[in-house]
C-alpha cells in the first residue's frame, strides 16, 4: 500500500502526556487489543511508558476472530511470559473473571501489603487500548452501568475517567490512543481493516485492494459466495492491475455494471461487508509471522 495512513488528533497527544504523569499511581495496566490483530493493535507507547508495570492483555472481540488463530496467539503469549486472555466484552458476565485476574497479577503487591499490616490495599488499574477495540463496552460490562460512551467507530471516548470496580479496585479509563507514526504500512492496513482509524481519512480504494488481496489468499470463501469470484492459484496479487481487475469483476458480478472509470460502488460495498463483520470469522495476522516460524 502506497498511501500513508496517520491519525493522531490532539486529544491523543494530551492523553499520552497524562499517562506519563500518572505512571507512578498505576499498579496494573490492562491493555485491550483486537483478537483479529493482536500485534497491530498493541500500542508500542504502552510498553515504553509502563515498562516496569504488571500487565494483563485482553484479546477482545474474540467472537469476530478466527478461533484457531486466536488459540495460537494465546499460546504465543504464554510462551513469552505475557498473561493474556480472550474475551467478548459484550458478555456482561466478565466482571468476576477480570477481578480474579487482577488479584492474581497483583498478588505480590497484595502479599507485600499484608506483611506490613495492610489488609486491603487500594489497587489502581489503568484500562488502555487503541480506538474501537471495545474498551468502553468492556468497562461498562465491569461496572454494570453505562458510564462510558460506546460506538462502533473510533474516537468516542475523549477524556480520562476514574471509576470504582469494587471497594478495593479503582479503574482509570482512557481515550483510545494510537501512536504518531506507523512504521509498517501493513499495520496501518490492519487498523483500517478493523475500523480503528476514522473512516473519513482513509484512502478507501487502497484499503479495499489490500483487504481483497488478504481475503483472496487466506479466506477466499466469502469472495466466492458474495461476489462469485473463481479462485486462480496462479493469480499475481502483487500486480495492481490484476487486483483492480478482480475488483472490477466483483462489481460486474454483483451489480451487473462494468465501469473501469468508477469502482466506488464495489469498493464501498466490499468495505461495508468488511466493517460490518459480514465476511466470516477472520484474523488478519498470525503469531507465526511474529515468531518467524
Amino acid at each position: 500500500m502506497r498511501a500513508n495512513i496517520h491519525w493522531f488528533p490532539g486529544h491523543m497527544a494530551k492523553t499520552i502526556r497524562q499517562l506519563d504523569e500518572q505512571n507512578k499511581l498505576i499498579d496494573l495496566v490492562i491493555e485491550i487489543v483486537d483478537s483479529r490483530i493482536p500485534n497491530s493493535s498493541r500500542n508500542p507507547l504502552v510498553d515504553k511508558i509502563f515498562a516496569n508495570k504488571p500487565k494483563l492483555m485482553i484479546l477482545n472481540k474474540k467472537d469476530l476472530a478466527d478461533p484457531k488463530i486466536t488459540a495460537k496467539w494465546i499460546n504465543y503469549y504464554q510462551q513469552h511470559g505475557q498473561m493474556a486472555i480472550t474475551l467478548n466484552s459484550k458478555d456482561l458476565q466478565i466482571k468476576k473473571e477480570i477481578i480474579a485476574k487482577i488479584y492474581e497479577v497483583l498478588a505480590p503487591k497484595i502479599n507485600k501489603a499484608l506483611t506490613r499490616g495492610i489488609k486491603n490495599p487500594k489497587l489502581k488499574v489503568l484500562i488502555i487500548g487503541i480506538p474501537n477495540v471495545g474498551k468502553s463496552t468492556f468497562i461498562n460490562a465491569l461496572i454494570k452501568r453505562q458510564s462510558a460512551k460506546v460506538g462502533n467507530k473510533p474516537g468516542v471516548t475523549k477524556g480520562q475517567q476514574w471509576l470504582k470496580l469494587n471497594e478495593q479496585i479503582d479503574l482509570v479509563d482512557t481515550p483510545g490512543i494510537l501512536w504518531p507514526k506507523f512504521d509498517d504500512p501493513q499495520v496501518a492496513l490492519n487498523l483500517a481493516f478493523t475500523r480503528s482509524i476514522k473512516e473519513d481519512i482513509l484512502p478507501k480504494e487502497e484499503v479495499a485492494f489490500g483487504a481483497l488481496k488478504f481475503f483472496y489468499q487466506h479466506y477466499f470463501a466469502p469472495l466466492k459466495e458474495i461476489y462469485q469470484l473463481t479462485y486462480n492459484p496462479d493469480v499475481n496479487l502483487d500486480d495492481e492491475v490484476t487486483v483492480f481487475n478482480l475488483m472490477l469483476e466483483m462489481q460486474t458480478n454483483k451489480f451487473k455494471v462494468k465501469s473501469e472509470d468508477n469502482i466506488d460502488r464495489i469498493v464501498n460495498d466490499f468495505l461495508n461487508h468488511l466493517w460490518n463483520n459480514q465476511l466470516g470469522l477472520v484474523s488478519f495476522e498470525s503469531p507465526l509471522k511474529e515468531n518467524n516460524e
